[in-house]
């Protein structure tokens, strides 16, 4: 098994598109009707046969919201760690698409790792890419 999606709930899929791609280089693998009235969303840095993001319509009955996600702002266990070849050059890209790091950059030199937040809430670990 490899990994195909993480699922990303979003209260604007048009938003979490351009917000995705600006922030973190992604690119639209997918964008149509996965079946009548339902838009299947996916971006990632590959291709579409590779790992990426589902961005997935929030739900409205409250199990969910628009204000930063069902747990808040508070520290959340995080949805999706990326790796990255220059994680400077990638904290200043989420910097200017307005998500600055709230925690990092952190760790050893050859280890360090940042933690931001998309707009609805999600946290996402960068990380430098592993060195082997």
């Amino acid at each position: 098994m490899r990994v195909g999606r993480a699922v990303v709930a979003v209260g604007d899929q048009d938003a979490a598109i351009d917000w995705y791609g600006r922030a973190l280089g992604f690119a639209v693998l997918f964008d149509g009707e996965a079946f009548p009235g339902f838009r299947a969303t996916h971006v990632g840095p590959g291709a579409a046969a590779e790992p990426g993001v589902w961005l997935m319509p929030r739900l409205r009955d409250g199990a969910t919201t628009d204000d930063g996600g069902a747990g808040g702002h508070e520290e959340a266990e995080p949805l999706l760690v990326l790796f990255s070849d220059d994680l400077d050059a990638d904290a200043e890209r989420l910097v200017r698409s307005g998500a600055p790091p709230h925690r990092g950059p952190e760790g050893a030199p050859g280890s360090r790792s940042l933690h931001v937040r998309d707009p609805w809430g999600n946290v996402i670990v960068v990380v430098e890419t592993p060195r082997e």
